[in-house]
């Protein structure tokens, strides 16, 4: 369940990156256009590098199984391999 509100978490904050962003677009004058364009381009640069990244830190973050736990009183034996020619030398 942590894994789905971390997911709404990054997602949440792609999309107030994008609204922030947005805002200032506008707030710049409509004979700006260039200035609008940079600001909506990096709106949706910005808002996908926060998922991506989001999303790969959540996967980082992720926990992994413990490994599997070993009897002690299992006894382990390893016999001796066939030796080639070249071994013996």
């Amino acid at each position: 369940m942590p894994i789905v509100s971390g997911q709404l978490l990054v997602l949440v904050a792609s999309v107030i990156w994008i609204l922030f962003c947005m805002r200032f677009w506008y707030a710049i004058d409509r004979e700006h256009t260039w200035q609008r364009r940079f600001i909506a381009i990096g709106a949706g640069i910005g808002g996908g590098l926060i998922y991506l990244i989001g999303v790969m830190m959540l996967q980082m973050l992720k926990e992994t199984p413990p490994p599997p736990v070993v009897d002690e009183e299992t006894e382990i034996r390893v016999s001796p391999g066939k030796r080639s020619d070249e071994a013996k030398k």
